[in-house]
């Protein structure tokens, strides 16, 4: 069984996220027994995030597409090899990093680096047009955490949450109440125990 990405290429964002509610060392560990579902959870889950670094780095749709199935491609081939399944995301990032910094390097003739550490120095050193900034990754990676957390929720709270806080524009509460299917002024209480119940996930 192999994850599932021939499709990003021809779009600018990545498909959206499916709803996952196992956690990433279980998800891991399904892949490694080839299970298609979970391969396609695990794109699902942090396709998000690791198109956006190449992005953040400047690179075309093309190339950005290039460094997400080559993480994946990476991946596959080292999936029974990483000691901490429940680790995942970072390990995701740092080779998305690496794939994005090879590609960088490519067009300007650098020398590719042996540790994470030169390769942030490196990164350092370009000009503005093209940063992967510390500040800029952790806003990614905060996003993406948030994301998932809330399809951790249950369908309730999921849809007003994604109405309100993660829309470009955020969703009316007569709008919110239409589509829940309860009375607009039920949703600020509503409101505010998914977001209790969203911290409560985010601080486990």
């Amino acid at each position: 069984m192999t994850p599932s990405t021939g499709n990003i290429a021809a779009t600018e964002e990545p498909i959206a996220s499916r709803v996952v509610d196992r956690s990433d060392a279980e998800i891991v560990r399904a892949c490694r027994k080839g299970d298609q579902t979970a391969w396609d959870d695990l794109v699902g889950r942090y396709q998000r995030l690791i198109y956006a670094i190449p992005r953040r780095a400047g690179l075309s749709e093309e190339r950005c597409a290039d460094v997400f199935q080559e993480v994946f491609v990476t991946l596959l081939e080292k999936i029974d090899a990483i000691e901490k399944p429940e680790k995942i995301r970072s390990w995701i990032v740092t080779t998305a990093k690496f794939k994005t910094w090879s590609s960088v390097r490519a067009e300007k003739g650098l020398y590719s680096p042996e540790t994470e550490e030169e390769m942030e120095a490196q990164m350092a050193a370009l000009p503005d047009a093209a940063p992967l900034a510390d500040e800029q990754l952790v806003r990614l990676e905060q996003r993406h955490l948030i994301r998932t957390a809330v399809n951790m929720l249950e369908e309730r709270c999921r849809m007003i949450l994604s109405m309100i806080y993660l829309r470009e524009s955020a969703a009316s509460y007569a709008e919110v109440a239409a589509k829940v299917g309860v009375g607009e002024t039920s949703i600020s209480p509503l409101r505010t125990r998914c977001l209790k119940k969203l911290e409560r996930i985010l601080a486990d």
